[in-house]
């Protein structure tokens, strides 16, 4: 079984298993509550009441990562992660089945379903996690530099990449390569320069060696642009930025639909949001926040106010954990993003879209602009309010950490489709959940 076959059809493999489990989760405990009373009505009306909570459970399944290939969480981290999620859904099933009208209020049943399925859930994600039946890619890079080893080390330490790296020796002589590559059992040759002649690697064709640049096979394994190695003419290749003006169009008409339903759905709730903000804290209800647009002309976005008053009269400054400037209400709104409620209206005036890369303060993007190479690219498309660096990467809180950031963006600007829009967007949803 080939990596690439592996890895794309991984989470459908975990998707039928966890379906397959919920419903037989279901049948053996219908089967025992009921024994000899059992009947086709009674299984028929528990498999139609129980599967708009099973689909749910998926749903918050997928957005929150359990069906991606290399999910990271492990041990005790996936215990309670995993935990988390079970509790919201097991009491969103508390609300639907006593107070929706379904026919069917269960109790015994739905505590003794959710036990089981979430064991057997629980189990099945962690043996297939821990259990790949590849055996891993031998991969070689020509060149050694500080970047290399690093990703080596990366890659090596984990086993869910399906791939272990080897460094050429500097010290070597060229003449040597095809020998290495025989002892090692290389498979795929990573190119960084002309080091090997072209007749060199001509030849190594016929040995069934596959070659990729560095920039592909760094795209391929962690989905984001390697800028530490990429030169302009990498942008004017791959960045081209009317070359998407249909989707484009269409990505306008969502964003002023949902941004509309939205206002018109949370309205009532932007009052009670208001009074707690003028209750318990001095100054203004909103944030006006000076930010970074496309072609870097300057948009102001709308926040609820999280902070207290004049808590940024020395200039912007990074939030860091535990910021004491933070108000108690601005707490409990920075946890469930309601602050970022007001850039509804952002989106609807076209200052943002639902999905781009995040628009930085203008002070912050100056900053970023003269220590980070091609940072002014991000700037060529419309920012987001969410975006692929955001479902990728915590918050920025240093120019290294917003250096990664930029790499997560580029691959966003070079990948562009309205699919990658709306996974990025599902992917956001789990913010409130977990």
């Amino acid at each position: 079984m080939s990596i690439n076959f592996y890895k794309k059809y991984y989470g459908l493999f975990l998707l039928i298993i966890d379906l397959i489990i919920f419903y037989l989760s279901l049948l053996l405990v219908v089967a025992f509550r009921f024994q000899n009373n059992i009947s086709e009505q009674i299984v028929f009306d528990h498999l139609i009441a129980f599967t708009p909570l099973i689909a749910l459970s998926m749903f918050l399944y997928f957005i929150n990562n359990l069906y991606d290939y290399g999910f990271k969480l492990k041990g005790s981290d996936f215990v309670a992660f995993f935990g988390r999620i079970q509790l919201f859904i097991f009491l969103i099933g508390i609300v639907y089945f006593y107070i929706m009208p379904i026919g069917l209020t269960p109790k015994t049943n739905l505590i003794l379903f959710w036990i089981l399925a979430s064991l057997l859930i629980y189990f099945n994600h962690t043996f297939v996690s821990y259990k790949s039946p590849l055996e891993k890619i031998n991969v070689l890079f020509l060149k050694d530099t500080k970047l290399h080893s690093e990703i080596q080390k990366t890659v090596n330490d984990n086993d869910f990449f399906g791939i272990k790296i080897f460094i050429y020796p500097e010290t070597s002589d060229l003449e040597y390569l095809k020998d290495f590559i025989i002892q090692n059992n290389i498979q795929t040759v990573v190119l960084d320069d002309k080091k090997v002649s072209n007749d060199k690697l001509y030849s190594l064709l016929f040995d069934n060696i596959n070659f990729q640049t560095f920039e592909v096979f760094y795209e391929s394994i962690f989905r984001k642009i390697p800028v530490e190695v990429i030169e302009h003419d990498w942008f004017l290749e791959k960045i081209n930025p009317n070359k998407y003006s249909l989707s484009v169009f269409a990505k306008r008409l969502f964003d002023v639909f949902l941004s509309l339903l939205f206002l018109i759905i949370t309205f009532p709730l932007w009052i009670i949001v208001i009074l707690l903000i003028k209750l318990t804290s001095k100054g203004p209800i909103f944030y006006l926040s000076k930010r970074c647009g496309k072609n870097n002309k300057d948009i102001v976005l709308y926040k609820f106010r999280t902070m207290q008053e004049n808590a940024r009269q020395d200039g912007p400054a990074w939030t860091l954990p535990g910021d004491k400037r933070i108000t108690l209400i601005g707490q409990f709104l920075r946890r469930f993003y309601i602050d970022e409620w007001p850039q509804f209206i952002n989106i609807l005036k076209g200052d943002i879209s639902f999905v781009g890369p995040r628009p930085e303060e203008k002070e912050l993007a100056n900053v970023f602009k003269e220590n980070i190479n091609f940072y002014n690219i991000r700037h060529l498309v419309t920012p987001g309010l969410t975006g692929w660096a955001q479902i990728n990467q915590k918050n920025t809180h240093s120019i290294n950490e917003a250096q990664e950031k930029l790499k997560y963006d580029l691959f966003y600007i070079k990948n562009y489709s309205i699919w990658l829009d709306l996974y990025i967007i599902i992917k956001t949803l789990k913010v409130p959940f977990v």
